[in-house]
């Protein structure tokens, strides 16, 4: 039995969860570990038993931790385990980004790389970036790196002259998950805009659009349900504005669902939804694979890149132009075709190509 290092956004979001959630299920006779938080304990709706969630909570794990630190090692306690096991797989959607952490995250992989020889990039896209510098930082790494696999056409352009490079659509259009009834309710992904760099001037205007749209879909003769892809990221806290800006007596066709571990539940919500309202990233994709009509508002180039690789051709808005998001172009949103779906699902499946060569041979 192999032995596998999950590098992951291990801070309870629905999308980096189901990533997590995927990979064990698919490779049931491999052994996976992963560094999080004591919340992890909370994590649900894994179909296999081969996950070990590892804490640096206790008294002698925070003192190696700090002595790490202190002698330039960000993890010491990673540095241990991987040395004993047969590979990482770092995992994840938005994992290369130019911020105030690149330097010490990268440090970190070149670590991870340097002990676990085998090291796979699964389901990411490149950047945003500043620098030509940082770019090239990580095409020495990716050139090192046992297989990259990134999740859109731009990310791949970026460093398809290495040939362990390639790229697939996201890895969550391959779940598979049971048809069930729909429900009279629009499910809404939310955000809080000024969480994010960049977009404090809008949000204002982001949640009055929001709230026309709520009270007219609630005219229309449905419910609505807002729902929180990540407590941390501030989901909560927007929901909870956006639900103080709307009339009491409409709060009675509106409920909140938020999500704090529990995949299967968060999965139950989405397929019961009659459509999708998705500022979520894996809102947007989750809607599209369980057939229901949605209408995305794109936080970043990340969305717009998936929107143009799928020749996406109906309504959406970005947030920096909300004009679009309006109940008439909402309506005219329908659910993108089963040929679609399955082309894009066996495109996330090759993801995992290489993987499968190396956990199951």
């Amino acid at each position: 039995m192999k032995k596998i290092l999950i590098k992951a956004y291990a801070q309870l979001n629905l999308g980096d969860d189901l990533f997590i959630k995927m990979l064990c299920e698919r490779y049931k006779d491999t052994e996976f570990y992963l560094f999080a938080t004591p919340e992890y304990e909370n994590l649900k709706g894994i179909e296999s038993n081969n996950l070990k969630i590892l804490y640096n909570d206790t008294f002698a794990k925070k003192i190696l931790f700090r002595l790490g630190r202190k002698f330039g090692i960000s993890n010491i306690l990673e540095d241990l385990k991987v040395k004993e096991l047969d590979g990482v797989v770092n995992i994840g959607g938005s994992i290369f980004i130019e911020n105030d952490f690149s330097k010490e995250d990268f440090k970190v992989r070149e670590r991870n790389l340097e002990l676990g020889k085998n090291y796979f990039v699964l389901g990411a896209n490149f950047g945003p970036y500043k620098n030509e510098t940082f770019k090239n930082m990580y095409h020495e790494f990716f050139k090192k790196c046992k297989d990259v696999c990134f999740r859109e056409r731009y990310s791949y352009e970026l460093f398809n002259d290495l040939e362990n490079v390639r790229f697939g659509k996201d890895i969550v259009f391959s779940l598979k998950q049971n048809a069930v009834e729909s429900e009279d309710y629009v499910v809404f992904s939310i955000i809080l805009p000024s969480a994010r760099p960049g977009f404090n001037g809008i949000e204002s205007e982001y949640f009055n659009r929001l709230k026309a749209l709520t009270l007219d879909i609630i005219k229309g003769g449905k419910k609505v349900k807002f729902m929180s892809f990540c407590q941390g990221e501030r989901d909560e806290e927007a929901i909870n504005r956006l639900l103080n800006m709307i009339p009491n007596e409409q709060h009675k066709y509106i409920s909140k669902y938020f999500y704090r571990g529990d995949m299967s539940e968060a999965l139950e919500v989405l397929s019961r939804a009659d459509s999708v309202v998705a500022t979520r990233f894996h809102a947007m994709i989750l809607g599209f694979v369980l057939g229901k009509p949605v209408f995305p508002i794109a936080y970043s180039k990340k969305m717009t890149n998936v929107l143009e690789d799928l020749e996406f051709k109906q309504n959406f808005v970005s947030l920096e132009n909300l004009q679009g998001l309006n109940y008439e172009k909402f309506t005219e949103n329908e659910a993108l075709s089963v040929n679609t779906i399955l082309r894009a699902a066996q495109d996330g499946e090759r993801h995992f190509l290489k993987l499968d060569e190396f956990l199951k041979s």
